[in-house]
Order: C-alpha cells, then structure tokens, then sequence
C-alpha cells in the first residue's frame, strides 16, 4: 500500500515539472472532403516573439507578453520530451504557421518553425508556463531543473 502512495506522488510531482513525461505524440489526421471549393480557407497563425525586462533579465515573450521557455533535454528544433495531455497543459508550446515576426532587437533569422509547427528561437522550441498569470511573470524559471526562461540573446537563462 505505502509502494502505491508513493508511486501516485512520484507520478504528481512529474506531472507538476513535466520532467519524464514521454508519450508519442500522433499528429490529426485531417478527413478528405469531396467538395474542398466549400470548405473555409484556413488562416495561418502568424507567431510573434518580442523582448521584454523582467526579475529574470531581459527576454523573449509572446505576442500576449507571457514569459517564453526553453526544455533543457530538447534538441535543435526537435522536442523530445513529447510533452502531451497533462504536461503539454502546464507547459504548451508556441506555435505558428505563418509568417514568423520578431520584434524590435531580435533576430529574425534565428526564429524558425520545427516539428509540429513549433516555434524555435536559436535553435531552442518555446514553450509557455502555465501558471504564468501576467505578462513578466517568471515561475517556471527553473522548474525541475530543465525549464528556463530564454534570453533576448536565443540562450536559455540558466
């Protein structure tokens, strides 16, 4: 019984830093239509990045100005801590299909798109926290030890 507690509240504290979180992610399949002229033409959603000062230094934000972050196990453009249901609730990324915008004193160059449409900052996928209630906000600066915020420079802040 004490084995299964302790199992559950090993299993919690994952869920909470999204650390050993692997699941395979399987893209949607999108169903066919036989009239595709009568389907809506779907808007790309344009990605933006943007700097801002904050407690943790001067960083890369969204488009709504919440604190962008980078997982220390993922590699260049290529996630692999395949971060879905729970842990892609506390952490979801930034993604875009559209024209990428990088505002004033960022490069554009390093901004790309990876796989899933996610969005890259110098080769590091930007993901949100959750929890971050307000533009500035910092609280999965250092999550688990693997979640930084990413500085205006494209490198996370250790």
């Amino acid at each position: 019984m004490r084995s299964r507690s302790m199992s559950r509240s090993l299993l919690a504290v994952l869920l909470a830093t999204g650390v050993g979180i692997a699941t395979e992610i399987t893209p949607a399949v999108a169903g066919s239509t036989t009239n595709r002229s009568a389907a809506p033409a779907k808007k790309k959603k344009k990605a933006t990045i943007k700097v801002a000062t904050t407690s943790a230094g001067t960083i890369i934000v969204g488009a709504n100005g919440k604190t962008l972050y980078a997982f220390d196990p993922d590699g260049t453009d290529t996630s692999t801590a395949h971060c879905t249901g729970g842990c892609a609730g506390l952490w979801p990324a930034l993604t875009g299909s559209g024209k990428l915008v990088a505002g004033k004193s960022l490069d554009k160059t390093k901004l790309t798109v990876g796989a899933g449409k996610q969005v890259a900052y110098n080769g590091h996928l930007l993901y949100f926290y959750a929890p971050d209630a307000a533009p500035g906000d910092t609280g999965g600066q250092g999550v688990g030890g693997v979640w930084h915020v990413v500085g205006a420079d494209g490198n996370p802040i250790t």
